[in-house]
């Protein structure tokens, strides 16, 4: 090599190293480097992505030498005669985009997704190796893969966990009454040797290869001569049928499972199930990449087939349907009978359970969640043939105007047009305050991309006052398509809107923030394709951020955590991520979808009496879009627009302060006034997903505990001569301070106590019985101690105390848990101690939460005899465990103690608050105190202040009631933490 190329290939190498350091500068060397790499796509040319010396020197360029393993390279690509054929002969372009695997044990992935999914250890792995993406995946990440270890969140839902929910369900399983027979049809397209058409056979007869233990009968047919297999269908109607391919392997609990789910919904026509894919053509390696489903939904059928797992339809249903005489693969067969038995409004259920694993190379499917390579199994005729079968049996779906046509790059994948009638007249409903500039980019990008489709503009000023925005109105007023109301209120988004609607004159109404910018055209067509199905109610749009990443596809219910919507691909950015599902790619169904852009008929808004103004600033979308969900319609985003959401420009966010105060109430009255759905969760999500993944990712597996929580008991005292007796409450406080001191105001507040109780204290500070002075004050005002050492946090102490005051339990009336979490008593303790007299409930709490599942929050809670004395409450106590992390500990015992006394048939109260959500003694500390006489604040409160409330007069507000209380705080507040 002459010594200047040798300088250029230097200076090259250089620049591409700073591209990795620095993540810019690719661009002006993209062409030099396609001079150098013609066998490449330029979008390739990228060092993150493949190796330095293959972009420098591609003629001297082995695999080899970036740690690719050449013999599993040509197991995986026998096709290959030697290694260094991998770019000539286009294998790597194929790899790079997830069309093929590197090796057989790898699954196939886009390296740009991979890049963008690697786990925090992998990643530190591959900056510390200075490695591309391919070479950190044929080194580093094939053996975390192999091991089982993190490697990415694309590649690790193909390590599938157990199936926990298989043994549970068994577990309660009762034999059932009358069992249907069950029936496997086995489909191939090749045909079978002996001759073709359809044959039975009984179990222990069947070549099916796969466990067939628990089916009845077994039907081998041919997808092209599906008459033999109707005719060898038994001649009973009450049967179930289920339909899988040759090539498929079924789960051995699956008849079991099936004839559990067919008796526990004798009216469900069809049933679906989970399933994985056989992503390996090595036969050992097991199937992952489960796809977590939920019950058939016509949308979902037409737009992207989506019916999977082991089909099963009862043969009574089977029987009135259409049954075609060929199909060209199994996926077209069921999407054709899973239409029809949409048609007929019938029951469609789901078993969350993995009863299938595919091979989807030879039997087609559409994942939730697919590969590059998974994009490319439908032939051209299996495409066109599903088309044909949508066209032929959406017709029953669809409006007068409404059609289908084929996905624009998903074969297999469709989308709905419409053409709307000719009165179709938009009203576009654009809110604001001031902010002229953002509203009048809105409107120019609404003009520039609306298209052919009539509008008029309904500008809604709340209270404006900037001199240019009250100008440019003035110019807007005098356009023909356009009205300005306005509306001096505090922002209640949900006021505004139904203040406006009567100047609206359209068929459709068009939700749109002010801070929106639509950039594609033809925007409202778009947005009214959807209504072709006419039970569409609602219409929402992919918005993205200036940044180009998803802002909103979709909203997904949450059930049982504290946050209690889900927004599925937000913020990803990256192209070859979000093309991995399917769900962000075409016209989908959800439950629900912002009103930034939401577009509704005009009729269904009036309907459903508009949006309820208790929800001022945000989830009145999302209650809006239940209520139209409660007319038996669906709410459909759209991926085929571009626009633009400025979110937090028109608003701001909900992080901290009133802000969050508010968010939470209104978070809290959504789950309330929609408590059914939280209990039960979304329909249109599988609950075997991730509730906070913005990528479909599955569910971590359920924590493991540490073990069984133990008394640790290091001392104990009681005052001599006392017993528990039913004339006073049991008042035991838990107790703990990391450097084993008591904190003077807890002296008044367990002399208060004391006044209403026998006061117990547990500590689990085991330095405390050292301290003689404390213990001698303690003495005083309490009848028991215990000093344990820390373990289970409050509910290990009150455990603790439990155990060792069992014998004390049976002779008291009402028991109190507490803890050291309040400063108090603000007012004295006689309003508290006779609310607690009054309450008829089993179980007092002085606040609940809604949030997880609605329940009492520990802090204070009072249990009644009957509770005391019941086997769920003694069981619960025998029970405690130790949990890595505390928020385990929250939903297993503050919330889940709730919830077992409920099912136990015990009533519960809150005496301060009904149906809070959230920190509410956070919140709401001042309100609890000034308007409901609370007396407590809590220490967290004012010593941390996390979510940064407004606590500037809580020494006004507790000097007023007790000064005495009040400087103890404030002297307590000037020393460090501990």
């Amino acid at each position: 090599m002459v010594p200047s190329q040798r300088r250029s290939d230097r200076s090259l190498t250089q620049a591409l190293r700073q591209v990795v350091e620095q993540g810019f500068g690719l661009e002006s060397l993209q062409p030099k480097l396609a001079e150098r790499n013609p066998g490449l796509p330029v979008a390739f040319l990228d060092p993150r992505l493949i190796p330095i010396p293959l972009l420098v020197t591609p003629q001297s360029w082995t695999p080899r030498d970036s740690g690719i393993d050449e013999e599993a390279l040509g197991r995986a690509h026998p096709e290959l005669v030697t290694a260094k054929d991998l770019v000539s002969s286009g294998r790597l372009t194929q790899i790079i985009r997830g069309e093929a695997p590197l090796y057989m044990d790898l699954p196939p992935i886009h390296l740009e997704a991979y890049l963008d999914g690697l786990r925090p250890g992998a990643k530190k792995e591959l900056h510390r190796q200075h490695s591309s993406a391919l070479e950190h995946l044929a080194t580093f990440g094939w053996k975390r893969f192999r091991q089982g270890r993190a490697l990415g969140k694309d590649l690790d839902r193909y390590q599938p966990e157990p199936d926990e929910t298989v043994e549970a369900v068994l577990q309660t399983v009762t034999p059932p009454h009358n069992p249907l027979p069950l029936v496997l049809v086995v489909l191939q397209t090749e045909p079978y040797p002996a001759d073709n058409r359809a044959t039975t056979t009984t179990v222990g007869e069947n070549t099916f290869r796969e466990n067939t233990l628990g089916w009845n009968q077994i039907i081998h047919g041919l997808l092209g001569d599906l008459d033999s297999v109707w005719s060898a269908l038994p001649s009973a109607n009450e049967a179930l049928v289920s339909f899988c391919h040759s090539d498929d392997r079924l789960a051995p609990q699956a008849p079991q499972l099936l004839t559990q789910a067919a008796e526990a919904s004798p009216t469900a026509a069809l049933f679906s199930s989970d399933e994985t894919l056989q992503w390996s053509s090595e036969p050992a390696q097991r199937p992952g990449n489960r796809q977590n489903r939920v019950a058939v939904v016509p949308w979902r059928l037409l737009t992207r087939g989506c019916i999977g797992g082991l089909v099963t339809i009862r043969l009574s249903r089977l029987r009135q349907l259409e049954l075609p005489k060929q199909r060209l693969c199994v996926h077209n067969l069921v999407l054709d009978l899973g239409l029809q038995v949409s048609t007929q409004s019938q029951t469609c259920e789901h078993l969350i359970q993995d009863l299938l694993s595919r091979k989807i190379t030879t039997n087609p499917a559409i994942p939730d969640v697919a590969s590059p390579r998974d994009r490319r199994v439908f032939s051209a005729s299996q495409s066109q043939e599903a088309l044909s079968i949508c066209r032929e049996r959406g017709t029953y779906f669809l409006t007068t105007g409404g059609g289908i046509s084929a996905h624009p790059s998903w074969p297999g994948c469709h989308q709905v047009h419409w053409t709307p009638p000719k009165n179709t007249l938009v009203s576009i409903l654009i809110p604001f305050r001031d902010s002229a500039s953002l509203t009048k980019v809105c409107v120019e990008s609404i003009r520039r991309c609306a298209g052919d489709v009539p509008f008029e503009l309904i500008l809604i000023d709340n209270g404006s006052t900037n001199s240019e925005t009250l100008a440019w109105l003035n110019e807007q007023r005098v356009k023909n398509d356009v009205t300005v109301v306005r509306i001096d209120c505090d922002f209640n988004y949900a006021q505004i809107h139904n203040f406006a609607r009567p100047y609206c004159q359209g068929t459709h109404l068009l939700l749109l923030n002010n801070d929106i910018e639509i950039r594609s055209d033809d925007v409202l067509q778009k947005l009214l394709d959807p209504f072709a199905i006419r039970h569409t109610m609602a219409v929402g749009a992919r918005l993205r951020y200036p940044s180009d990443s998803i802002q909103h596809h979709g909203v997904v219910l949450i059930k049982g955590e504290r946050r209690c919507v889900l927004e599925p691909g937000k913020h990803l950015t990256e192209p070859n991520v979000i093309k991995l599902f399917t769900p962000l790619g075409v016209q989908e169904e959800w439950i629900a979808a912002t009103a930034a852009c939401l577009m509704l008929r005009t009729t269904d808004f009036d309907k459903v009496g508009g949006f309820d103004e208790q929800l001022a600033v945000v989830f009145n979308d999302v209650d809006l879009c239940l209520r139209l969900r409660q007319l038996e319609g669906s709410i459909v985003v759209t991926p085929f627009v571009d626009i633009i959401h400025h979110e937090s420009v028109s608003r701001g966010k909900d992080q901290s302060g009133e802000a969050l105060a508010r968010h939470q109430r209104e978070s809290g009255y959504l789950r309330r006034k929609h408590a059914g759905l939280f209990e039960t969760g979304d329909p249109l999500f599988s609950q075997r997903l991730h509730p906070h993944s913005n990528r479909f990712q599955p569910k971590d597996p359920a924590p493991h505990s540490l073990g069984p929580v133990k008394s640790q008991r290091i001392s104990q005292w009681k005052q001599q001569g006392w017993q528990a007796n039913n004339s006073r409450p049991l008042i035991v406080v838990a107790h703990f301070d990391p450097s084993n001191h008591l904190r003077p105001d807890l002296f008044n507040l367990l002399e208060s106590y004391d006044q209403f109780g026998d006061v117990v204290l547990v500590s689990a500070s085991p330095g405390l019985r050292w301290h003689w002075n404390t213990m001698r004050k303690l003495k005083r005002c309490c009848r028991a101690i215990l000093i344990r050492r820390n373990e289970g946090y409050d509910f290990g102490s009150w455990m603790a105390a439990l155990d060792w005051l069992e014998k004390d339990l049976k002779h008291i009336n009402q028991l109190i848990l507490t803890n050291d979490s309040f400063w108090g008593p603000i007012t004295p303790l006689d309003d508290l101690f006779e609310q607690l007299k009054s309450s008829d409930a089993d179980v007092i709490g002085l606040t609940d939460d809604q949030m997880y599942t609605p329940h009492l929050q520990s802090a204070f809670l009072a249990f009644q005899k009957p509770v005391i004395q019941s086997a769920a409450f003694k069981n619960f106590w025998n029970q405690i465990e130790s949990w890595p992390r505390k928020r385990d500990l929250i939903k297993k015992y503050e919330v889940g103690l709730s919830i077992l006394l409920q099912k136990a048939g015990f009533k519960n109260e809150s005496l301060y608050t009904k149906y809070a959500n959230g920190n509410i003694l956070h919140t709401a500390w001042r309100e609890l105190i000034e308007t409901k006489n609370f007396p407590f604040l809590k220490v967290s409160l004012l010593r941390d202040n996390p979510t940064h409330q407004d606590i500037d007069a809580w020494a006004h507000v507790i000097s007023e009631r007790n000064p005495i209380l009040a400087a103890q705080i404030r002297s307590q507040l000037q020393k460090p933490k501990t």
